[in-house]
């Protein structure tokens, strides 16, 4: 164990010359390396060894140590985000104003510096702040059980849905989320008024174009990705399944617990960075989220996969999603070539703008596009454009009032039977 004072005492014997000693020996006996003996003999020579022991810097201001200047100009920062979590507001301050070139005259004038954590703990428990997040306490309640994450990017995509007050104006958007399990990346993400359909298309459009397309999504039983009604595939299944992606449906929410914890990351950090860069609409949301803000969360919270290899797999260059993200229902042929969808009827015309003539009773499948609700139909196995008919809309208050079942039917008998 190192000794200083003794070190010290036979340092001065040495220099007094009341002992033979060399600093070799001196280093051997006290544990000091003899670089420190040296160091201590230059220092020491025209000192006591008391006050030599006395800290140097007993006494000064630390070089860390906070101002009140320093102090104001945090709290006057503070001021832009009052709901703000601390690791966040850590985040943006040394973001913003430490590591900001264009703050330099700020920094020296108010002698600004790099902070810990504790440091801004202690700032806000000091000016009684409060975090608006809290660690969850699980004490008591079952959890579900822990599974290994996926050894590559790719094997397993989580994708939910999330609606929350972003622009907190009193009206819910949801963010359509897509996380990797291997690495916990937010691969893409959309909002739209509710959580639907065209959200997830827009979402695995952006995903599978920066990317590839993945082996497996992992979703909840939304009627997007179960049908209530039979239980089968939905749209959004069916274009997995046409590019090859297996659908894996979670029974509970715990299951799928990476995407819901992203979820609520994303809740808690995005509010302030809205503010922060002055975004003003959910188009600029979304392009600001899938070009810039996911690239951000990634640098802070995800990580390395077990293997370096992927799973996803390149589109071609020529890949169309024309026939791929587009809703697809069959019709029978009516007269006069003519098919009723959604309240209208429709013929199909070729690339001359005439008329396909099709036998009555034929069946063809309508492809309506999800993002721009193009109408057109495949009739033996080639894609047609369609021309909608002026004038011959149906009626929905109409279509409404049609009998849906024998027991509606019953009791509809049973009403006129009464009246005669």
């Amino acid at each position: 164990m190192k000794n200083k004072k003794y070190a010290l005492q036979l340092i001065k014997e040495k220099i007094n010359g009341t002992r033979i000693i060399i600093y070799e020996e001196i280093a051997t006996l006290t544990a000091y390396s003899k670089r420190q003996i040296l160091n201590f003999s230059k220092e020491i020579e025209n000192k006591d060894i008391d006050s030599f022991l006395i800290h140097a810097s007993k006494g000064k201001t630390p070089n860390n140590a906070t101002s009140s200047l320093e102090i104001e100009y945090i709290k006057d920062f503070k001021k832009q985000y009052p709901k703000i979590s601390i690791s966040q507001f850590m985040d943006i301050y040394h973001e913003d104003i430490i590591f900001n070139p264009n703050k330099l005259e700020d920094i020296y004038k108010y002698n600004l510096k790099k902070r810990s954590y504790s440091f801004f703990k202690d700032f806000y428990r000091n000016n009684g702040y409060v975090s608006p997040r809290k660690h969850r306490c699980f004490k008591g309640k079952d959890s579900h059980p822990l599974r290994d994450s996926s050894p590559r990017r790719g094997i397993l995509i989580m994708i939910d849905g999330t609606p929350h007050d972003w622009f907190e104006n009193g009206k819910k958007f949801s963010l359509h989320l897509a996380v990797d399990d291997a690495t916990g990346e937010i691969l893409a993400g959309w909002f739209m008024p509710t959580e639907c359909l065209e959200g997830y298309c827009h979402m695995l459009k952006i995903l599978i174009e920066k990317h590839g397309i993945p082996e497996n999504i992992y979703s909840d039983k939304h009627t997007i990705f179960k049908s209530p009604i039979d239980g089968n595939s939905t749209q959004f299944g069916r274009i997995c399944e046409e590019l090859g992606i297996n659908m894996i449906l979670a029974e509970t929410p715990q299951a799928k617990g990476k995407v819901e914890k992203k979820n609520d990351t994303v809740q808690s950090r995005l509010l302030n960075d809205i503010k922060r860069y002055k975004i003003k609409t959910y188009a600029e949301l979304n392009d600001f989220f899938n070009r810039e803000y996911i690239n951000y969360l990634n640098r802070k919270f995800a990580y390395a996969p077990k293997e370096t290899e992927t799973a996803f797999v390149p589109l071609g260059k020529k890949f169309d999603w024309t026939n791929i993200l587009c809703t697809k229902q069959e019709r029978k042929i009516l007269d006069g070539c003519v098919f009723s969808y959604a309240n209208n009827y429709y013929q199909l015309i070729d690339n001359k703008n005439v008329i396909v003539k099709i036998f009555k009773g034929t069946t063809i499948t309508v492809m309506e596009d999800i993002f721009d609700h193009t109408v057109r139909a495949e009739y033996r196995k080639k894609v047609y454009a369609t021309r909608q008919i002026a004038g011959h809309k149906q009626d929905p208050v109409k279509r409404q009032q049609k009998i849906q079942n024998q027991k509606e039917l019953d009791e509809y008998l049973r009403l006129q039977n009464s009246k005669q």
